[in-house]
């Protein structure tokens, strides 16, 4: 097992346990301090969802510096258990963990989120993440203005994105993608 840690804010430092699974890819620290750099400004009050949450270290992250509440979707049994441990160490967390596939999580909620991270298993055909892409905005999962970050496979392929996502920063690292969309109403 490894750690990652929070950058910044009231659990700066924080240590992350990592489990050691091939199919959990923590974003970088490089990347994440990228995102919240970009998002410095916007995170107070902010509802967020992470659709592979993984560490949990996206929403995590947000939470530390001020974001409202998260809701982490988690579909690994092993990854979620090592994240609900992980949460545990938190102290006075507005946060829910649900052991899901998000695809699923989509069609039955009705809560609407400000921010959300998605960063899905890497694919070259961006299937999944396009599919998520789409049913956030077919069932109203957004709320005015939300934003969007998204990581991929810098080299990979089709990537289908609602039409009224307007695209706000990106960047390449080595073989990731990342970017910051905002919905336009």
């Amino acid at each position: 097992m490894r750690k990652i840690y929070i950058i910044t804010g009231k659990w700066k430092y924080k240590s992350i346990y990592v489990i050691n699974h091939n199919k959990l890819k923590p974003t970088m620290n490089f990347i994440r301090a990228n995102l919240f750099n970009w998002l410095t400004n916007n995170l107070h009050m902010m509802k967020c969802l992470d659709c592979f949450a993984g560490t949990g270290s996206l929403s995590l992250e947000a939470l530390s510096r001020n974001a409202l509440s998260a809701t982490l979707i988690e579909n690994n049994y092993h990854i979620f258990i090592q994240l609900k441990k992980n949460i545990m160490s938190f102290n006075k967390i507005n946060i829910s963990l649900i052991y899901d596939n998000i695809i699923n999580f989509i069609s039955y909620t009705s809560e609407t989120f400000d921010l959300v991270f998605i960063d899905p298993p890497f694919n070259i055909n961006n299937t999944l993440l396009s599919q998520v892409c789409m049913l956030l905005e077919k069932h109203a999962c957004l709320n005015p203005n939300a934003l969007i970050y998204i990581e991929y496979m810098a080299n990979s392929k089709n990537l289908f994105l609602p039409s009224n996502w307007i695209k706000y920063r990106e960047k390449q690292f080595s073989y990731v993608t990342y970017a910051l969309y905002k919905k336009n109403n």
